[in-house]
């Protein structure tokens, strides 16, 4: 079977409910519909909430976010920080368990900390949270008799206490916390004290089980897709693919390879009318979930930064015809939408519009809206 491109992306529109139709009341509800969130920005992560849920509020979502237990923001798939629902856990902390360990392994070896002095710290710094939330400095002061400065390549300083910190968040056994909204979390806890799950699952079972609820929420996409998506190799997302019941492969009009989907949304792929622009941020997973982006960029354009990282695009009717940014001059801010040349004919007025939404998401107040191409 074969359909067109832009009938498939504004199907993925609806289903990732970025349509105002197709938006949801409840950001938990998004969040475990895309699985997992990117959240090394989290003003990026939470505008591409607000973009998906009726009334978005940062505030009760944080709350959420940091005292309740139904997600947690960790270091997940392909080591991004991202914000991931409770059931979720225990499939992205196996699939990427092997990654991350090499990752805390590299650390504590480019600080020289050694593995007997990891585990007392390591200790020391359960005993201190136990039943606590402390911040850095509270753990340095309260860990003097274990702590010390470490000097990395004459320059870069740090304390083994912040060193063994990082590799326990890494390693899920601490979560960050922050007291505002869109603050940088710098309150450290214990990970067991709020989600009483069990981590550890078989590796295959839980790259099955995502590979599953990944074609699901993202489908029509390709075996390149699912391994860019879980950071897994080509064969292992292909193999994954041929133990999911329920798929079909199609084709996309014009972009090469095959693409599989849940065989109950094949007929829901249609073209919609009044497709509005929207503004997405960086890594927004409309965009971030894929690695094959033909039908989304036209002709020579690219929308993915040399560090894997999506650029904050727009969207006229789906696909990305620009991108935008914000910037402070002077006494303004300013939204600078740079357009690609041969871009649909749109109303300025409405291109204005989804600019100044995005500006006052992230300022909190008006912005200048500057078009160029």
């Amino acid at each position: 079977m074969i359909v067109e491109k832009k009938a498939v992306n504004h199907f993925l529109l609806a289903k990732g409910h970025l349509l105002p139709a197709t938006r949801l009341d409840s950001a938990g509800a998004v969040l475990r519909d895309l699985i997992v969130l990117d959240a090394n920005s989290l003003d990026d992560a939470y505008f591409s909430l607000y973009l998906r849920v009726r009334r978005f509020d940062v505030a009760a979502f944080e709350r959420g976010l940091y005292k309740g237990r139904s997600m947690a923001r960790v270091r997940g798939l392909k080591n991004y920080m991202q914000l991931v629902p409770r059931e979720y856990l225990p499939a992205v902390y196996s699939a990427s368990k092997a990654g991350r360990e090499a990752a805390v392994r590299s650390l504590l070896g480019t600080w020289g900390v050694t593995d007997d002095e990891y585990r007392e710290v390591c200790g020391r710094v359960l005993e201190s949270l136990e039943g606590k939330e402390k911040t850095l400095a509270q753990l340095k002061r309260g860990l003097s008799a274990v702590s010390r400065d470490i000097v990395r390549r004459r320059k870069e300083k740090a304390a083994n206490v912040s060193i063994v910190a990082q590799a326990m968040h890494d390693r899920w056994m601490l979560l960050r916390g922050g007291r505002h909204p869109g603050e940088s979390p710098g309150r450290f806890s214990i990970f067991k004290d709020r989600f009483s799950v069990e981590l550890e699952m078989d590796r295959g079972e839980a790259l099955l089980l995502l590979a599953r609820r990944y074609v699901k929420s993202y489908g029509p996409a390709c075996a390149e897709d699912l391994a860019w998506w879980l950071g897994i190799t080509l064969n292992e997302a292909r193999h994954a693919l041929d133990k999911i019941e329920g798929i079909e492969a199609v084709e996309i009009d014009g972009v090469e390879g095959q693409f599989f989907i849940d065989k109950k949304d094949v007929p829901r792929i249609k073209e919609i009318e009044d497709v509005p622009i929207i503004f997405l941020p960086k890594d927004d997973p409309y965009i971030k979930a894929y690695y094959n982006h033909a039908r989304l960029v036209s002709g020579e354009h690219r929308v993915m930064t040399k560090f894997g990282e999506s650029a904050s695009a727009v969207l006229i009717g789906g696909t990305v015809w620009g991108t935008w940014s914000l910037k402070k001059e002077r006494l303004s801010n300013v939204c600078t939408v740079t357009l690609y040349k041969g871009h649909p004919e749109v109303r300025e007025e409405s291109m204005e519009a989804a600019a100044r939404e995005a500006g006052r998401f992230y300022t909190g107040g008006s912005v200048e809206v500057k078009i160029t191409q």
